[in-house]
């Protein structure tokens, strides 16, 4: 057994990010658990700058490497001297074998630890001696930052006793460190993703004839999407860190060139002591922006049956995995479907729980769940046969694993998702989605689209797909005349006007009409019209409404139409208070629908020769989402303007 020496003290968070920064240059790596749900994900991180030792994973056997004086210590020691001979790579080593055994070398301790990443391949670990190449690279360090589950930083470092070593802090210049060699994709002039728009859906209509006619329960396939980037890795991380936390939050340099980070939704398994926890994520939303956009977030995350149906799949399948490392009976489901809020997404999350055998660690853990169902299907080996067929690159780092064993037998793995590969100037960025056999292929493409909006944030830019098509400046009239006919809620609209800057007089160029009784000499143009005004004016005009359907307070997910001033890619809250409700079928001569709900019903409606807008919808109602009050805005231009379209 070495003799280390751990000593804990302080830290400051400037020398957190200067140490962080380092990583642009020099290999180490960072993992933490920076958001997710309180009580399940321990909100904790590690970095590590300036490792001591690099221990590259095959199949049969490691690599050692050292990276500094420390290592070259540490080998020296009798019982690393010994385990290095045991580790040599032939046909019949193990490198998950030589994992073990490097840190039972070492006493039980939290801060004695290997920490590094597991590209997708890694599933073949469960084939000693194989020969698919390097399967990974984990570091070993002297000097480690880390967070507590209150957020304070304490700087650890190791020492030999009686062992001199040249100076060096966790955020110094590294002696010289070696490179740790892996074969670097080649790079295309000008980077391409691996679909155009549309085709990963005709892949996946392609994947569902799979499912049907194959021994398949569901099956998740991915694509790459590959730009050219301006920020250095680290200043994207930090922007991505600060604007989307989660639950498995990393970044690793691995010497060689490839800096690769992410923010990933699934910290796939926490050991701590005999316990063993799983936490998988499926079902992806957009976060809508304000409170009532995230609770209609949530609710279509969970009326949607088919991602009900993948977590389960996904759930029952890890228990497969794990139940026969774990105490029989051990394994509870202790958390269903829980709601997880991230900065543009939203998740639903499962918890298992269960208790290792005697005999079983960690690494046994990491190694039946690499590759997870998560990230391939069930069952694995022909989920696998069927990727291989049908996506159109490697999947490389995307649904590996980042790592973080100790030497007391604790462990965090994260499922490496919504990360981006970088070496020199280009970015690949792989998302994905969990097929069931009644998946929607365009609601999938959608989705894989959506996954990649927070890293393309990070590094400046923006996805083409995500782009508004509207026009982003509406020219509101200066002025507006707010006439109110006994509504409920006509202080409110009044504020609401208010707040957009706008005058209120008689003399302005249009008119806003709210309440449901009749004003005196109201006119019918340059006019907009909302809620129960909206629907007596659309009444005068030959609709048929419907007055023994009176809806209040409800919300309503709408989306704007090609025909709409201004328009929206994503849908939006807004929120009905109406006596009355419209019967709608074909639009009569001279209207335009300028929104639409659920059921594809008009909730906006415009006629250009009268400039009349009605608004089956309240802009001004707090639950009403920022896009509703974009619609007004629109409405009033086109109301005040002269010109005829």
């Amino acid at each position: 057994m070495i003799d280390l020496r751990v000593r804990r003290s302080a830290a400051s968070l400037a020398q957190v990010e200067e140490a962080l920064a380092g990583l642009e240059t020099q290999p180490g790596m960072y993992l933490g658990v920076d958001a997710g749900i309180p009580a399940l994900h321990p909100l904790q991180a590690t970095l590590l700058v300036e490792p001591a030792l690099a221990l590259r994973l095959y199949g049969n056997g490691l690599d050692v490497e050292v990276l500094n004086g420390f290592g070259q210590a540490l080998l020296a020691q009798p019982a690393l001297a010994s385990w290095r001979t045991l580790a040599v790579r032939g046909p019949r080593a193990s490198g998950i074998t030589a994992l073990r055994a490097f840190l039972a070398c070492f006493d039980p301790s939290p801060d004695v630890l290997l920490l590094g990443a597991l590209p997708f391949a890694a599933h073949r670990l469960v084939e000693p001696g194989n020969d698919a190449g390097a399967l990974g690279v984990l570091f070993f360090g002297q000097h480690l930052l880390r967070r507590d589950g209150a957020g304070a930083w304490h700087h650890v470092a190791l020492s030999l006793p009686g062992t001199v070593l040249p100076a060096s802090t966790p955020t110094g210049s590294p002696a010289a460190p070696v490179a740790i060699q892996a074969t670097p994709r080649p790079v295309a002039d000008e980077p391409r993703d691996d679909f155009p728009v549309g085709a990963y859906a005709d892949m996946v209509r392609g994947a569902l004839d799979c499912l049907r006619e194959r021994p398949l329960v569901s099956l998740t396939l991915s694509q790459s999407y590959r730009r050219r980037v301006q920020l250095p890795a680290v200043t994207a991380f930090a922007r991505l860190r600060e604007a989307n936390p989660a639950p498995a939050s990393f970044f690793v340099n691995d010497g060689s060139g490839l800096r690769l980070f992410g923010a990933s939704p699934d910290l796939q398994l926490v050991v701590t002591g005999r316990s063993i926890q799983t936490l998988p994520v499926c079902g992806t939303v957009a976060r809508r922006p304000g409170a009532t956009g995230e609770a209609e977030s949530l609710r279509e995350l969970l009326n949607e049956e088919v991602d009900a149906a993948s977590l389960a799949v996904c759930t029952d399948a890890l228990r497969n995995d794990l139940a026969p490392l774990c105490e029989p009976g051990s394994l509870r489901l202790l958390d269903r479907r829980r709601p997880m809020s991230l900065a543009t997404v939203v998740h639903a999350v499962d918890r298992l729980e269960g208790r290792l055998r005697d005999g079983v660690d960690a690494w046994d853990a990491i190694v039946a769940t690499a590759a997870p169902v998560m990230v391939t299907g069930t069952p694995r080996a022909e989920a696998l046969r069927a990727i291989a067929e049908l996506e159109a690159s490697p999947r490389g780092w995307y649904g590996g694993l980042m790592v973080q064993v100790a030497s007391n037998g604790d462990a965090l793995a994260g499922t490496i998702l919504r990360a981006a590969a970088v070496r020199g100037n280009v970015a690949e960025v792989r998302t994905g989605g969990d097929l069931m056999a009644d998946s929607s292929p365009e609601r999938e493409e959608q989705e894989s689209r959506l996954k990649t909006l927070s890293l393309w944030r990070a590094f400046g830019l923006e996805p083409a797909a995500t782009r508004s098509t509207g026009q982003p400046g509406i020219a509101l009239p200066a002025a507006v005349h707010l006439m109110n006919a006994g509504d409920p809620f006509g202080h409110a609209m009044r504020d609401c006007l208010l707040g957009l800057g706008l005058d209120l007089t008689p003399q302005a160029p249009c008119g806003l009409l709210v309440g449901p009784g009749e004003p005196a000499a109201c006119p019918e143009q340059h006019l907009v019209a909302v809620g129960d005004a909206a629907l007596r004016l659309l009444g005068k005009s030959g609709w048929t409404v419907l007055h023994d359907r009176p809806a209040h307070g409800r919300t309503l997910l709408c989306t704007t139409t090609a025909e709409a001033p201004w328009h929206s890619d994503s849908p939006f809250a807004a929120t009905r208070y109406a006596s009355a409700a419209l019967q709608t079928g074909e639009l009569l001569a001279g209207w335009q629908a300028w929104a639409l709900d659920e059921q594809g019903q008009p909730v906006a409606l415009a006629h250009a020769g009268r400039r009349l807008v009605c608004l089956l919808f309240r802009p001004d109602s707090m639950l009403s989402s920022p896009q509703a009050l974009q619609l007004l805005r629109a409405a009033l231009a086109f109301a005040a303007a002269t010109e005829q379209l």
